[in-house]
């Protein structure tokens, strides 16, 4: 059995949150903790009143389509990120996230890297590293993020394929399927094997 560890374990949820994205460009989930306990979930997409990019079909993209560059993207970009939408959460419903931990599957940007930081997030755990067309940059800021920052943990984690497969198991097993037989004694066996007897139809009956 490969039951997942609990760093597994949150960022398999964050990857399942991640199915409600509404952004064209990719997927992000984020899960926020404290004390193995969520604290807030959240996925990138549109700000709240305005229409998904996903309705306006696969293919769009605002930023996209009218050529911003790599700097100016997110001033062309109608979505809120992961991170910054579990923050959000947490703050409507008034959680503290002071000493909490984000899993994510994806390395926070420089941006959501800083709002992590003042909502006092203290450990980051992320799946695949964020690449930027200026790799400079991105050096520059992961290196901020690993050394320089007030994280006491800045991370990449993945999933194991034992355990991935192990989950991928359960999600296609009915609920009500027990995984292992119950044990029955042999007297059980004995009164069963009985019962089918008495009820097996006679030769005669089969004849008639």
């Amino acid at each position: 059995m490969n039951r997942p560890t609990w760093h597994e374990y949150f960022l398999l949820l964050a990857k399942l949150v991640s199915a409600r994205s509404t952004c064209n460009s990719r997927k992000i989930g984020a899960v926020i903790v404290r004390k193995n306990r969520i604290l807030a979930t959240g996925y990138n997409g549109a700000v709240h009143g305005a229409p998904h990019c996903t309705d306006r079909g696969p293919d769009f993209c605002l930023r996209r389509s009218i050529g911003a560059s790599d700097a100016d993207k997110y001033n062309y970009c109608i979505s809120s990120h992961a991170e910054v939408n579990a923050i959000d959460q947490a703050a409507r419903f008034g959680i503290s996230l002071e000493g909490a931990t984000l899993y994510c599957t994806l390395e926070p940007c420089n941006w959501c890297f800083k709002q992590l930081i003042q909502a006092g997030i203290q450990e980051v755990y992320y799946e695949e590293p964020y690449e930027s067309l200026n790799k400079e940059f991105d050096r520059y800021w992961r290196r901020i993020m690993e050394s320089e920052s007030s994280f006491r943990v800045f991370k990449q984690i993945q999933v194991s394929d034992e355990t991935l497969r192990f989950v991928l198991d359960i999600l296609q097993q009915k609920s009500w399927r027990k995984l292992t037989p119950t044990p029955v004694d042999q007297q059980t066996v004995l009164r069963l094997d009985a019962l089918a007897h008495i009820c097996s139809p006679s030769p005669r009956d089969t004849e008639e």
